[in-house]
C-alpha cells in the first residue's frame, strides 16, 4: 500500500496531515521519513526557526531535503531523550517496523506531554458508503473532525489506547472512489450535528472493499 500513497494522493494525504498537525511546533520527528519527500510539509506547522528531524533505519534510502535533519535509525529504540519532541509523524511506516508496539512506547516515550503523534497508514477495507444530500456535501469543509462511520478504524484507536495514548482520533478518507473522500465514510447524524443541520438520513450502499486512507491523532 505504501506505493500508493504519491501521485495522485498527495494532495489530499498532504492535507489530512496538516489539519491534525499542531502549529507553533519547536522539534518535529518524522519517524520512518524515507527520502523526506513529505518531511518538509512539517515545515508549515513549525516555528521560524524550529528543528525538523527525519529518522530513517535505511541511509540508503535517505534523500537530499534542505531544511531537515536526517539521521539514521531505528524506530523502536529512538536516539532521543524522554518528553522532548513537539509533533511525531509516523507516515505509511508503523507496520514495516520490526516491533510495532515497541516502536509506539518509544514515541510515547520522547514525546512532550502536550505533544502529538500522527500516524498515517492505507489499506483495503469493507465499508459502506453513505451517499448524502449534495446541498450538505457542497457546504462541508474539505478535512471534518469526525470518526468514521460503522467503527472503520477502531482497531487503530485500540492500538494506541493499548499503546498508552488515552484520547486517539481516527479520520477516514477514501482513496479509490469520486466520492466526497470524507464525506462517504460519515455517519448522516454524527454529521448535521457537526453542521448545525436538522437531522437528515443518507442512503447506504452494501459494503464493498475500497481503499482507506487513515489518519490518527493521539
Amino acid at each position: 500500500m505504501i506505493a500508493l500513497l504519491h501521485e495522485p494522493y498527495l494532495p489530499l494525504i498532504r492535507r489530512a496531515l496538516l489539519a491534525v498537525t499542531p502549529r507553533g511546533i519547536a522539534k518535529a520527528l518524522d519517524v520512518g521519513c524515507g527520502d523526506g519527500a513529505k518531511t518538509h510539509w512539517l515545515r508549515e506547522c513549525c516555528t521560524s526557526d524550529g528543528l525538523i528531524i527525519g529518522l530513517e533505519r535505511d541511509v540508503n534510502v535517505l534523500g537530499s531535503t534542505q531544511g531537515i535533519s536526517q539521521i539514521v535509525g531505528d524506530a523502536v529504540n529512538l536516539p532521543f531523550a524522554d518528553q522532548t519532541i513537539d509533533v511525531i509523524w509516523c507516515i505509511a511506516a508503523l507496520a514495516l517496523f520490526s516491533q510495532p508496539q515497541q516502536a509506539l512506547a518509544e514515541m510515547r516515550r520522547v514525546l512532550h506531554p502536550r505533544g502529538r503523534l500522527i500516524l498515517l497508514t492505507a489499506g483495503e477495507y469493507w465499508v459502506r458508503l453513505r451517499k448524502h444530500p449534495l446541498t450538505v456535501v457542497q457546504t462541508l469543509p474539505p478535512d471534518i473532525p469526525l470518526p468514521p462511520a460503522d467503527g472503520l478504524g477502531e482497531e487503530w484507536t485500540r492500538l494506541l489506547r493499548t499503546a498508552g495514548f488515552a484520547q486517539p482520533q481516527v479520520r477516514a478518507y477514501l482513496l479509490d472512489s469520486t466520492a466526497p473522500a470524507q464525506a462517504a465514510l460519515l455517519d448522516s447524524a454524527e454529521l448535521a450535528a457537526y453542521i448545525n443541520q436538522a437531522p437528515f438520513i443518507s442512503p447506504i450502499a452494501e459494503p464493498e472493499v475500497h481503499l482507506v486512507l487513515f489518519v490518527v491523532k493521539a
